[in-house]
């Protein structure tokens, strides 16, 4: 019996056992380990799931009604938090169609991979690109705001409304400059940036502003987004015994977070036609300068 159980457990993981193998000879890379996040128990074990997960998310994807299924769920969750924000979400979903049109050309992919490439990611899949450079990068830069942003924010002689304008303001700003340092001005990066500049001042004021139902479903959302990858990296989890198990498992993950999530937001949020548009990066707003010398 204990030998049938050993033998199991090796099918099991047989996949993530190939890889790990790899991992030990050095044969993967990754731009940032998360293996403390990601409660792996090493870094090699990290690496060696990391490379099952490249490939099992290069099958998922491989399927359009999945392409359409993360496309759709993904502009529907992110629509949302603009409309928590009491925002109109109309030209996050132009800006964010045009990118999905832009990366269905073929043609662009080329560039998209050399542009990747100078911000270290050298893996064109959906854990490499959506999940790790966008996601997680995303997060950890909401977690350490900058100085003059914290200062606002904890300032209580401040109104609401002026610190949901700074915290927009200091978005900008930050993305301006990025833009200033694209090399393709037309390319991935360009489109990506168009995109943040309608959602990033609502994912921070929900994150950085005070309890709302805002606040509540960015802390969710990042939650779900947490939790999918950790269960995705676990063996418990997940079947690493082969690429279709693996990928059949992390599909059926991703259908449950989005589920919940969705959910949480009910039916099809009515859209507010009194909702505020986002103010273009152009507009007058508060500058950082103008923050810290209220401050």
């Amino acid at each position: 019996m204990s030998e049938q159980r050993s033998t199991s457990s090796l099918c099991h993981q047989l996949f993530y056992k190939e890889a790990l193998q790899l991992a030990e000879d050095g044969s993967i890379s990754c731009r940032v380990l998360r293996t403390e996040l990601l409660e792996c128990l090493g870094d090699t074990d990290f690496l060696a799931k990391l490379h099952c997960v490249r490939q099992a998310c290069q099958l998922i994807l491989s399927e359009r009604t999945t392409r359409t299924f993360l496309v759709d769920t993904g502009k529907k969750i992110l629509s949302s938090i603009i409309v928590k924000a009491q925002k109109n979400p109309k030209r996050f979903e132009e800006v964010f169609e045009e990118m999905i049109s832009f990366l269905e050309h073929t043609e662009h992919w080329e560039n998209t991979e050399v542009e990747l490439a100078t911000r270290g990611v050298k893996h064109l899949n959906f854990y490499d690109i959506v999940l790790d450079f966008i996601l997680m990068d995303s997060f950890e830069d909401l977690e350490n705001p900058p100085v003059s942003i914290q200062n606002v924010v904890n300032n209580r002689w401040l109104n609401s409304s002026f610190k949901e304008t700074a915290v927009a303001s200091s978005c900008w700003s930050v993305l301006k400059q990025k833009r200033q340092h694209m090399k393709v001005p037309d390319g991935f990066i360009a489109h990506f940036y168009a995109v943040c500049e309608q959602i990033s001042p609502a994912l921070a004021w929900g994150f950085l502003g005070p309890k709302s139902s805002l606040h509540d479903f960015c802390c969710l959302f990042k939650d779900q987004v947490l939790s999918f990858l950790k269960d995705m990296f676990d063996l418990d989890k997940v079947r690493y015994g082969t690429v279709e198990s693996l990928a059949e498992d992390m599909l059926h993950l991703l259908h449950r977070r989005s589920a919940l999530l969705l959910s949480y937001l009910g039916a099809d949020c009515p859209r507010n036609a009194q909702a505020h548009p986002v103010v273009p990066p152009n507009s007058r707003v508060p500058e950082s300068s103008d923050v810290v010398e209220l401050y």
